[in-house]
């Protein structure tokens, strides 16, 4: 499960192809763009909130009484949880998870939608700072 949030970024995307065309590997600042968002996606399990700070649904009584006491809301064993991971390249950061009914909690498919990816206010200000202290280091 993959969701594009370039356009969360708006000048911020700009700054990124003008240094991707002047250095070319923006891997380091990729990696830590990557690492905050997985974090912070990760949290969301805990907080039980979209990236606008929306509660997500609760579960319904019958979801309930199959769990048995066992997990919460988008957490059984954990597995979606864990498999949040991050990844970047020379020009790109993304954090998804390889679990194909990521899509259907995200996009509310035939579930409630409990969406676990996107980018929130805070992120977009990490990820301003990121690219601050990038540029700052490469005067």
């Amino acid at each position: 499960m993959r969701i594009d949030v370039e356009s969360q970024l708006g000048e911020m995307s700009d700054k990124l192809g003008v240094l991707a065309l002047g250095l070319g590997d923006l891997s380091p600042v990729m990696q830590a763009i990557a690492a905050v968002v997985e974090g912070s996606t990760r949290e969301r399990f805990l907080t039980k909130q979209d990236s606008e700070g929306v509660s997500w649904k609760q579960l319904s009584p019958e979801r309930l009484r199959q769990k048995k006491g066992r997990g919460g809301i988008l957490v059984d064993r954990g597995d979606l949880m864990r498999s949040i991971t991050g990844h970047a390249t020379a020009v790109s950061a993304e954090v998804g998870t390889d679990r194909p009914y990521g899509k259907y909690h995200q996009m509310g498919w035939g579930v409630p939608q409990r969406e676990f990816l996107g980018l929130s206010e805070e992120d977009v200000l990490d990820i301003q700072d990121l690219l601050n202290d990038f540029m700052e280091d490469l005067l």
